[in-house]
């Protein structure tokens, strides 16, 4: 992306940031940066593209973040790919390009792991943990030690009430944190930010998303599914209920 002349940032950085999106995303993706010190000089920066559009719209915000701070960072892409998933992965790799950055493939028989264990009882903790696992193995392959990830608010009040109600625990998703045992550093710069608002953006500039062929995300027995509906009816009566929520929570990130 540094090779890229000042005509085209102008040009990418108009696109990204459209109009009606200051409060609503850039405001809230810079007070999460700020606060938790997401960004600093030379760092190298992977981020999780699954081709969803929590993982685009992360990407814009960085590549943004590039283009008018002063901050000199690098922003490395990364698919992981399924090889049982015949998706044209053309879109993204174009959309990575006009960004002006190059996206990594990695190619896993993940979903062959995942439903061949069958004494796992949680089938998504599985592909989370074995995705995250080959993320970390490249950058240690790559010596890169900031890792990106495109979690939100709704992510966060969502875990944060499935480990109350299923597992017992007040165990939170932070907004920044550092893996002692991989050493790298794990930033989600979209903590305050809500799904509603990034579902709005990515269908008003008409990300190129990969459609999610996830047997798991809408089945009747997904727990997340259930505290998702809930949270949803919440918030009927009370439109701030996941920033309230968030709220109570802040003290343990």
């Amino acid at each position: 992306m540094d090779s890229i002349n000042t005509k085209k940032k102008r040009e990418i950085l108009k696109f990204i940031e459209d109009k009606g999106y200051d409060k609503l995303l850039w405001s809230k993706i810079g007070k999460a940066m700020h606060r938790f010190n997401m960004i600093e000089k030379n760092d190298r920066i992977l981020v999780g593209v699954s081709g969803g559009k929590d993982s685009l719209v992360l990407l814009n915000s960085l590549v943004r973040i590039k283009i008018i701070s002063n901050i000199n960072f690098e922003i490395i892409p990364i698919h992981i790919h399924m090889e049982e998933d015949i998706s044209d992965l053309n879109d993204i790799i174009k959309y990575c390009e006009f960004l002006g950055l190059k996206l990594e493939i990695i190619k896993t028989k993940l979903n062959t792991l995942v439903e061949g264990d069958s004494k796992e009882k949680n089938p998504c903790f599985l592909c989370g943990r074995l995705r995250r696992g080959i993320l970390y193995s490249f950058m240690k392959e790559k010596n890169i030690k900031k890792l990106a990830l495109g979690h939100h608010k709704d992510d966060i009040v969502e875990t944060f009430l499935m480990n109350i109600f299923y597992q017992g625990n007040r165990n939170v998703m932070k907004p920044s944190y550092v893996s002692k045992v991989h050493n790298v550093t794990v930033i989600r710069p979209m903590s305050f930010v809500e799904e509603k608002d990034l579902i709005n953006y990515s269908n008003k500039l008409k990300l190129p998303i990969l459609k999610n062929k996830c047997p798991y995300e809408d089945s009747k027995n997904s727990k997340r599914l259930k505290i998702k509906n809930m949270i949803k009816n919440l918030s009927i009566e009370n439109e701030d209920v996941r920033s309230v929520i968030l709220n109570s929570i802040k003290d343990l990130f």
